[in-house]
């Protein structure tokens, strides 16, 4: 078994794993950790399988020494740990739990409950030494379970639409890497993307080679950081390597919008973790909400749940508003119309709907969306809901 503490200047992490994790430790050095073995501990990774007589031991450490963050992880949680004391705020994680997971998710919990995440160090940028961290910029995570449903589209206008509402520094990351499209609904000069910068050791992720990796809108000012142009180099585009593009944009740009691609690998579970809110797009039909219904569920193993929020596009055809709430369990944070005819227009000349059609209800809807991002709280339920068709909840149950 493997017990090890972490400091760094702002938290400190006790890490108790059941077996030796060399590339878990070696992780979390990459990313600003230092290793110790002193208490107390601000963060506590636990893992839910030790051995009875270990787990009550160190249960008694965390009742004695007291921790502010738990993080449990395992396949699934014995009650032994949901006990555990001293924690303030306990999340989940599955297992397996890759390294660079493992330090997304401590830097997510960090960053959610107010903390500040340790310097990502030669992950982002061993060339940093201003003692500059994560977290800075707001990290909006775009993500649809099922294909189809206009999220790239939803993505890229919501950029825009950020750019145009605050005049901010807004980065545009495309991490759907191999399927990825930004640069069809927004024409920029791009040079290079980020499996460009694959094959270099994390160490030369510099600020410097990001922003050479960088391009601009020119009309509206919004830098796009793609994942590049050739499908067969798509698999050099690591989740550590997004995460360290993800750190940077935090630095470097008030806003950071990220489009996903479908699915739960390595890299678009990294890039859901380290958001300060997802973006759940669903259509108003059967399938898109079974599958969304199904990330909700894995949203809630991963501690995310509190930071997803529904977007339904398309919201003028199909399943009622109130059916699409009962069917998730969520209320619905922002709706788009349907407007297909204009959207296909747009995206042929490389221009945003927004920028097209400004004076249409989905150029409307769009910028809403934004506001929606700008000012959660001040989002009226009453503005989210439509008069839709009857009703087929019975078919887009979750079970």
């Amino acid at each position: 078994m493997l017990v090890l503490m972490v400091t760094t200047q702002a938290p400190s992490v006790l890490l108790a794993l059941s077996e030796s994790s060399d590339p878990h430790r070696e992780a979390l050095t990459r990313a600003g950790f230092t290793l110790t073995d002193e208490m107390p501990a601000d963060l506590v990774v636990l893992d839910a399988d030790l051995p009875a007589a270990t787990a009550t031991g160190l249960r008694t450490r965390l009742e004695a020494g007291g921790a502010g963050l738990l993080l449990l992880v395992g396949e699934e949680t014995p009650d032994w740990a949901l006990a555990a004391g001293g924690a303030a705020h306990v999340e989940v994680a599955l297992k397996p739990l890759p390294p660079g997971m493992l330090v997304s998710q401590l830097q997510a919990m960090l960053i959610r409950r107010g903390g500040t995440a340790p310097d990502p160090g030669a992950l982002a940028s061993a060339a940093d030494g201003d003692g500059t961290t994560i977290g800075e910029g707001r990290v909006t995570t775009v993500f649809a379970p099922k294909g189809g449903v206009g999220k790239t589209m939803l993505a890229v206008n919501l950029a825009v639409a950020l750019r145009e509402q605050t005049r901010a520094s807004v980065l545009l990351i495309d991490a759907a890497a191999g399927v990825g499209n930004l640069t069809d609904y927004l024409e920029v000069p791009v040079r290079m993307g980020l499996a460009d910068l694959a094959d270099l050791p994390p160490e030369q992720w510099t600020d410097a080679a990001f922003e050479h990796a960088t391009a601009t809108h020119p009309e509206n000012g919004v830098r796009v950081l793609t994942w590049g142009r050739d499908p067969a180099y798509a698999e050099r585009v690591s989740a550590d390597l997004l995460l360290a593009a993800t750190r940077w944009a935090r630095r470097h740009a008030s806003h950071v919008v990220i489009d996903t691609q479908p699915g739960y690998d390595d890299r678009t579970l990294a890039m859901l973790t380290v958001a300060n809110e997802i973006l759940l797009v669903v259509t108003p039909e059967v399938g898109a909400l079974r599958n969304a219904a199904q990330f909700l569920k894995v949203a809630g193993d991963l501690g995310l749940r509190d930071v997803v929020r529904v977007v339904v596009n398309r919201a003028n055809h199909g399943i009622d508003s109130t059916d699409i709430v009962a069917a998730l369990g969520m209320p619905i944070s922002a709706s788009v119309v349907s407007d297909g005819r204009r959207a296909v227009l747009a995206s042929n000349e490389g221009v945003p709907v927004i920028s097209r059609f400004p004076r249409e209800r989905i150029a409307a809807d769009l910028h809403g969306l934004a506001r929606m991002v700008l000012h959660p709280e001040t989002t009226s339920p009453a503005e989210r809901a439509r008069g839709w068709p009857p009703s087929v909840t019975a078919r887009a149950g979750t079970s």
